[in-house]
Formats: structure tokens, sequence, C-alpha cells
């Protein structure tokens, strides 16, 4: 450990290295919402760029949907970024109107387009890395929103410190550099180096399903057990370690259960039905991915409909979100977009 460095600042670093956040010679896009998670954030990574043999390119998005108080935000980001000496693209999304367009809950249709822009961002600077500032208490929250929405382990372990987002154009890989720092170190680091996050109105409103969580779930709970944190967060990770070898186990099983042919995937319906129920569902999970490219808008009973399917007579079709259809056959059961 340096012993100048601060101890937050050494722990986000081990924490980067520990799972390859960062690889050397890349240019790191970095959200920036300007609230104090984002913010302790991008002062940590400026302090360990050159360590970490980085370069930064700050992003924000203005989502229109606070007015004056979003176009403080931006003009404060703005303020960091001159300060620090880094590089930045500040643009604005009409989030309602695509929340129109789109029908989903504009905390959704927000986040649609914030990725989608952190992705153009991405590609413009020819980087592949975009960090967020997802903290230990987002990941505690994630947690508790998807077990109450009924998801499955995949779902359970909520976020990764590294996960891969692709829109029509580009891929990038997002990363959590401080996944495992607590919110209140986030606003305490701000505080000590004279910082000044912008606070989110919107943070505070009940209407917002994250916010109930935050504000009335979470405390209640820590009634029960005043290191809920703490307990969340171990069963997320030993749920992930779990999927891990699931995973492993994906592997070694897909050759024998599923086949391309013509642009479609072919699953041996004698074979997958003679295994595991865990190892059917995760079979399938990929099955799906491979099909559509990513699991966006597919939820555990899409899976679950599908592995319904595998026992269905010849001549059934399963339909999932996406245009995707399971078409049983005797033997073979083919997935392919209609």
């Amino acid at each position: 450990m340096n012993p100048g460095r601060e101890p937050l600042c050494q722990y986000v670093l081990d924490f980067i290295r520990a799972h390859n956040l960062m690889p050397p010679q890349e240019t790191v896009v970095v959200g920036v919402s300007g609230g104090a998670d984002s913010v302790c954030m991008l002062y940590l990574l400026h302090t360990m760029r050159h360590e970490l043999q980085v370069d930064l390119h700050v992003a924000h998005l203005n989502h229109m949907l606070r007015g004056a108080e979003s176009a403080e935000e931006a003009k404060y980001v703005a303020g960091l970024t001159r300060e620090l000496g880094l590089s930045a693209t500040l643009e604005e999304r009409d989030v309602r109107r695509y929340r129109e367009s789109s029908r989903v809950s504009i905390e959704e249709a927000a986040r649609e387009i914030r990725y989608q822009f952190f992705c153009e961002v991405a590609k413009k600077m020819r980087s592949h890395r975009v960090a967020v500032g997802h903290t230990a208490d987002d990941q505690a929250e994630t947690m508790l929103m998807r077990l109450i929405r009924g998801a499955g382990p995949t779902g359970l372990q909520a976020m990764r410190p590294m996960t891969e987002w692709k829109s029509s154009t580009h891929g990038m890989t997002i990363v959590r550099p401080i996944l495992s720092v607590r919110r209140r170190q986030t606003e305490a680091y701000c505080q000590e180096h004279g910082l000044a996050p912008r606070l989110d109105s919107s943070n505070l409103s009940l209407s917002h399903f994250r916010n109930r969580i935050r504000h009335e779930l979470m405390p209640l709970l820590q009634k029960y057990n005043p290191k809920i944190n703490e307990a969340l967060l171990r069963t997320a990770d030993a749920i992930s370690d779990e999927l891990n070898l699931i995973e492993e186990l994906v592997l070694q099983t897909w050759p024998s259960v599923v086949r391309e042919e013509e642009g479609a995937l072919l699953i041996n319906r004698k074979a997958i039905l003679a295994l595991h129920p865990a190892l059917q569902r995760h079979l399938l999970r990929r099955v799906i991915k491979e099909s559509l490219g990513d699991l966006v808008d597919i939820e555990w009973k899409h899976v679950e409909r599908f592995r319904s399917g595998l026992s269905l007579s010849k001549g059934k079709r399963v339909i999932l979100p996406r245009r995707l259809i399971l078409c049983v056959g005797r033997d073979w059961c083919r997935v392919a977009t209609d």
C-alpha cells in the first residue's frame, strides 16, 4: 500500500485491479451525474489515473426532467471537468418524449437513454469502458427490488463489477469501480475534499420504486437487522459465485444439447429434458441471448415459458418478447425470430 494514499483511494484501486476493470492504455468514459457518488468516483479515478495508465473522458447527460435543476447540474459537471483538466461530452435528451414512444416507466426510459448516450460517447472516443458510480447501497437496493419483483438467481446477483452492454452500432463494457463502497463514504469523501455535489431532488420522490426501497423499506429492515446491507451483499456475492459454476456447466453441456442450423438454434428435447431444471434454465437463457443478442425484456417467467414449451406436443409454438419463437418438433425444438 502507498503510505501517502488515502484509504478509500487504495481500497478502490485494489478493487479495480482485482476485477481487471481498467486495462492500461485505455480511455475510460466516466459517467458523472453531479451527485456525490459519481463526483467521488471521478476524483478517485483522476487521482489514480497515472497508476492505472488510463485516460479519462467525462460524459454527462441532462435528461431534461427537472428544468433549471438539471441545467445547474450540467453546469456544475462542466466546471469539474475544467478544474481537473479533462475532456468531456455534455448533452441533453428528451426522456419524456422517449418514454411516450417506448411506453416504459420514466426510470427505465432515463436509463435506456443514458446508456445509449454512454455508448455513443464511447464510440466517439474509441473506448470500450464506461465507469458508472453505483455503490454498495445501490447494490443492496437493486437486489431487494428484484426479489420483490420475483427475479431468479441471475437477477438476484444484482449488479456485477463489470457487465457488457450493446447498442445497434457499438458495444461497451460497464465498469463499477465503487460498487463495494458505501454511500456514506462517498458523501464523506466529498465533504473532506471541499466538493459540493448536487442533490437530485427526484431521489426524494416516493413515486419511484427505488426511492421507496431506499427511504421506506431499508430503514424498516434495519430494525430487524442493523447490518441488512452487508447481509444482502453477501447473498448477492454467494449467488454470483454459484452462477459462475453453473455457467461452466452450461459451456460443457452446450455442444451436446444445442446446434445451429440455417440461422436458428435447435434444442435436443430428450437431452435437455434429462438435465437438472437449474441447468435447463441457464441453457435456455443462453439460447435466448444467442438468438436475440442480449436479454433485454427477458424475465424469469419467459425462461420458464420456454422450459415448459419443451414438453409440449409436436407442432406447438411458444412466443417470447421481441418475436422470438420456440417451434416444438418431435426430437428437436427450433428457436428463431419470426
